[in-house]
């Protein structure tokens, strides 16, 4: 039987995180960047693990969050290629914007490359909308485009506030 259970993070599943980011994500965020990520803002890191049968379990993706300017902030993000398009990204999401309004933040931000169609196309259907353009944002020198996603106190549930549930 196979089953995929999202948790918080712990520090024994950095190297997992680290090697993940470095497989799925083009940016020069060391395995070092990342612990210290997580010595500040492990709360709102959270991990997809695959279970097969008895024991055997691997990690096949992750949502890094921090606070940023008094709100929240997805630092990085990836499910391991062949396991996408299957909910595990959006179940990570979910799972991070409870902790956000959990806490009392009103909105959550995230920068994606201006090439990356594909992520582009991910955030806008969880209900991110563009804000502006951070120019040179990368080390390589692609543009950033900042999304911004809003919660609601009076609604219940954040989790539920993808394009089309309302």
């Amino acid at each position: 039987m196979v089953r995929i259970e999202i948790r918080k993070a712990e520090s024994s599943d950095l190297h997992d995180i680290a090697n993940i980011w470095r497989r799925n994500i083009k940016t020069m965020n060391t395995p070092s960047d990342i612990a210290r990520l997580y010595h500040y803002f492990g709360k709102y890191f959270i991990i997809a693990v695959i279970h097969r049968g008895g024991q055997e379990q691997d990690t096949i993706g992750f949502v890094a969050g921090a606070v940023r300017d008094g709100h929240g902030h997805v630092s990085g993000i990836a499910v391991e290629r062949e396991y996408r398009r299957k909910g595990i990204g959006g179940s990570l999401l979910r799972r991070l914007y409870e902790e956000f309004y959990n806490d009392g933040f009103e909105r959550v931000t995230l920068e994606v490359r201006k090439s990356n169609k594909e992520a582009i196309r991910f955030y806008e259907g969880q209900g991110f909308k563009p804000v502006f353009v951070i120019h040179g944002y990368y080390a390589d020198g692609e543009d950033a485009i900042v999304y911004e996603k809003r919660f609601t106190f009076r609604d219940a549930n954040p989790v539920s506030h993808r394009k089309g549930d309302r």
